[in-house]
């Protein structure tokens, strides 16, 4: 039951990620009055703001979804976390802080299949105008907006080796994935600032909290959109555990993530009939698309112990670890402050491809090398290592998600079906072989130990195959749930509109149709910043 009348907004965006929190900040600028409704919390955490910290987090309970897929035949039965964040900021406050949009042939085929306005040079725009970009100046990036994107201050000496090692192996160096062209390795962008990660959250939300017509609630989960009339009027959400609606005068959009967006479109009525009558939900209208089109990159990691102590190891001795970590948080300076995942590149394995096939995550430490962290000495080579992680960038596997319960707080249950094509382990399997063509270059002579993984005997297709599927993880990269297009299986057209209903837009992650080439991050800032433009009448 409803505690009171219903307070009226002219939007509603329910979600304070990526998407939510640029949406807030770009709904409220003309003087609208903007709702932003956040299930998580809205406190500063610290720790979220050290990037060095990103993997750790994930594992952490607090602040965090943690969802849990089905057991993977694709991966010999094994479960795959999920890890989503839970608080204003969403899952940015634990991502690798990488800053890749993805490759201008994924937004051109975007709209081949149909959704004008979404080809690369409708898009880059809209990337450009969240840009606070601090490298060489270009036509490719902005310089007035608030996401700070960066070079790291420094790189690991290992990261320098093996930027080496893939000019010797014959890849272009490339100095900015995000202009001319995606192909080459090298130094990565991040959207960090001053020793800190630059959430949307942070950059966007919490300056626009100042205005009188934003108003930001935390700890409100969003039980379902209310319809009438097939028209979205309201929504009604749990805050403090009581029941309250809030009713919206133009419209509302969901940005709460590939996972809650559709799942809130399924708890309103909105789906698959067979995925709504197990649980007593009356069907509004028929969207068989929702939560189905699921994906994410699947990762493998190829890794070699080293055989001089210079990688992160160093810095994760204990003693070490501790000195580390005041520098960052009192200096805001030092390694702690910085992304690990330093290096990386785009690259294929046959010519006449429109984009790159691969992507490659280069760090200085593997951590299955064996690091004791209570060892004091830092110049021992137990721990010292280097791993790549490498993944397809679009890969043919697809999976679906669906209600465990009409429950709203119940975790959805899905199931990726990673691996199910046979085109998505022969992509990975030859990444592997020119990840250990480039790891054999002569630059790595003197720092080569033995191989950690795959092993040096896992050689064949078959053995390939099976590390791939005992081993892989995943690019915490999920989208595509409520997918964008005309045919029967979309969920939102062009304009992000729900197909059917008045007054809803869904703007995140899950409206992809097809996976960009790259981390979904800063493809998710742009669907926020063109679907705030659609709204206010922009464009």
């Amino acid at each position: 039951m409803s505690s009171g009348n219903a307070a009226e907004y002219d939007f509603i965006v329910v979600g304070g990620g990526s998407a939510g929190s640029v949406l807030g900040a770009r709904l409220s600028e003309g003087g609208d009055r903007v709702l932003l409704l956040e299930a998580g919390a809205g406190r500063h955490v610290l720790p979220y703001d050290l990037p060095f910290l990103a993997a750790k987090l994930f594992s952490f309970k607090a602040n965090n979804w943690a969802y849990e897929c089905l057991p993977q035949q694709g991966m010999n039965g094994r479960r795959q976390l999920f890890p989503r964040g839970r608080m204003l900021g969403g899952s940015f406050i634990f991502n690798g802080a990488q800053y890749i949009r993805g490759n201008p042939a994924d937004f051109d085929h975007w709209r081949q299949l149909g959704n004008p306005g979404w080809g690369y040079e409708d898009v880059l725009p809209y990337f450009r105008k969240s840009e606070d970009y601090r490298g060489t100046p270009s036509p490719y990036h902005g310089t007035e907006g608030r996401l700070p994107v960066a070079k790291p201050p420094m790189v690991n000496p290992l990261t320098r080796i093996y930027l080496q090692a893939c000019a010797q192996a014959g890849h272009p160096l490339n100095g900015d994935f995000n202009g001319a062209s995606q192909d080459g390795f090298g130094i990565y962008d991040f959207n960090i600032a001053e020793g800190r990660r630059m959430t949307t959250a942070r950059a966007f939300l919490r300056p626009a909290m100042a205005r009188p017509n934003l108003h930001v609630a935390t700890g409100a989960l969003v039980r379902r959109v209310i319809l009438r009339d097939g028209q979205a009027v309201g929504v009604e959400y749990e805050r403090g555990g009581k029941i309250e609606t809030a009713m919206a005068r133009r419209e509302i959009v969901l940005a709460a993530g590939s996972f809650n967006s559709p799942k809130l479109l399924m708890l309103s009525g909105i789906g698959d009939p067979r995925d709504l009558a197990p649980h007593g939900i009356s069907v509004t209208h028929v969207l068989r698309g929702v939560g189905k089109n699921l994906q994410d990159h699947v990762n493998v990691s190829v890794a070699h112990a080293a055989k001089q102590p210079i990688s992160f190891a160093r810095t994760l001795r204990v003693h070490r670890l501790a000195a580390a970590m005041l520098q960052g948080v009192l200096l805001k300076r030092g390694q702690i402050t910085q992304s690990p995942l330093e290096a990386g590149g785009f690259f294929s394995s046959r010519d006449g491809v429109d984009a790159p096939e691969f992507q490659a995550v280069f760090i200085p430490w593997y951590p299955g090398s064996g690091l004791r962290l209570w060892m004091p000495w830092a110049d021992r080579l137990e721990g010292h290592s280097f791993v790549t992680h490498v993944w397809p960038n679009r890969p043919e596997s697809r999976g679906r998600m669906w209600l465990a319960s009409n429950d709203p707080k119940a975790p959805p249950v899905f199931d990726p079906n990673f691996l199910s094509e046979e085109s998505d382990l022969a992509l990975t399997r030859a990444a592997i072989r020119e990840t250990r063509r480039i790891f054999a270059q002569p630059a790595f002579d003197a720092v080569r130990g033995e191989e950690l993984a795959p092993g040096a005997d896992m050689r064949s297709d078959d053995e390939l195959d099976q590390y791939i599927r005992q081993s892989s993880g995943i690019g915490h990269h999920t989208c595509g749930t409520a997918r964008m297009g005309q045919d029967p299986m979309a969920v939102v057209d062009h304009q992000l509109r729900v197909h059917g209903i008045g007054g809803l837009r869904v703007a995140d992650a899950s409206i992809m149709p097809t996976m960009v080439s790259g981390n979904t991050n800063a493809a998710t800032i742009m669907i926020a910043e063109k679907a705030a433009d659609m709204m206010l009448g922009a464009s």
